[in-house]
C-alpha cells in the first residue's frame, strides 16, 4: 500500500502551555499542535495544486477561506434579507443553521468522487487519501 510509512510523519502531537507561571486550571493553559515539517509541506503542495481551481468548484454563495470573496458579504446579505422580510410585514422565518463539525460528517468517497468527475488525477486524489487516512494525534504529557 502507498504511503503506509507517511503514518509517522503525518502524527500531530498535542501539548498544553501554560499562560502564567501559577497556571493550575484547564483554562490556564494554551494547547499547541506541533505537526511534522513533512506533513505541512505534503499538505500545502496539494492546497496550492488546488487553490486555481476553488473558484470554480465552490459555490459563488460559499464566501469563506476563498481568495477575493469576503465572509462579511454573507453577513450583508442576511441583513439585507432581514429588512426585506420585516418591510413585507407578513409573518415571515429566518433561520440559521450552525454546520458544526461539518468536517466529522463529509462522507469522503462521496467526496472523492465529486473531486473525480472535475477530472482530478488519481495521483492527486491518492496523495489526499494518504494524507487523511495517515493522520493521527498524540498528547504530550510533561
Amino acid at each position: 500500500m502507498r504511503g503506509r510509512g507517511f503514518c509517522s510523519l503525518n502524527q500531530a502531537l498535542l501539548t498544553l502551555l501554560p499562560k502564567r507561571v501559577d497556571a493550575h486550571g484547564l483554562g490556564d493553559f494554551r494547547p499547541i499542535s506541533l505537526i511534522h515539517l513533512v506533513a505541512k509541506i505534503f499538505a500545502k503542495v496539494l492546497s496550492l495544486r488546488l487553490a486555481p481551481k476553488l473558484c470554480s468548484l465552490i459555490s459563488t454563495c460559499q464566501n469563506a477561506f476563498i481568495p477575493r470573496r469576503s465572509l462579511h458579504d454573507n453577513f450583508i446579505l442576511v441583513r439585507q434579507s432581514t429588512r426585506l422580510l420585516h418591510q413585507l410585514g407578513a409573518p415571515r422565518t429566518l433561520l440559521k443553521l450552525d454546520l458544526a463539525r461539518a468536517f466529522d460528517t463529509i462522507s469522503w468517497p462521496f467526496l472523492f468522487e465529486v473531486l473525480r468527475q472535475y477530472i482530478f488525477g488519481f495521483h492527486f486524489l491518492e496523495w489526499i487519501a494518504i494524507l487523511l487516512s495517515s493522520a493521527s494525534t498524540k498528547v504530550l504529557i510533561n
